[in-house]
């Protein structure tokens, strides 16, 4: 199944923080629509990681624009594309649960879960989780 980020309720949203290059971050920043890694921060990335792509947003909520460069911390939503996966991820996502966002072996960015929107069968829960 093809994920249609438009049509489809984000799974969480997250505060990301995009490292710059002396962090170890990318020469150039990214833009909306970037299919990052996700991996928790407490795991080994070399044990798997997973598809769990961000579309940025602005303080009102709406998508940033494609060709706007992103930098520094960003509030996104987030969404599972493996749906085969999603109650993995219900069970070990909560507020306040750090992840990375890598590029091959490279961590590009760091994020913190801040609001959880799925139950542990992949519906929409009814409220915040923490």
């Amino acid at each position: 199944m093809t994920l249609d980020l438009y049509r489809q309720p984000a799974d969480f949203e997250a505060d990301i923080r995009i490292l710059n290059q002396a962090e170890g971050g990318r020469k150039t920043p990214p833009f909306n629509h970037i299919r990052w890694d996700f991996c928790y921060a407490d795991d080994d990335p070399s044990d798997g990681i997973h598809m769990i792509w961000p579309l940025f947003v602005d303080a009102n909520g709406d998508a940033i624009a494609q060709d706007i460069p992103l930098k520094g911390k960003q509030r996104a939503r987030m969404y599972i594309v493996d749906r085969s996966r999603v109650s993995y991820h219900a069970d070990r996502l909560s507020a306040g649960t750090h992840f990375n966002c890598h590029e091959g072996k490279r961590v590009v960015a760091v994020g913190i879960v801040t609001r959880i929107s799925i139950d542990r069968d992949g519906g929409q829960a009814t409220g915040p989780r923490s």
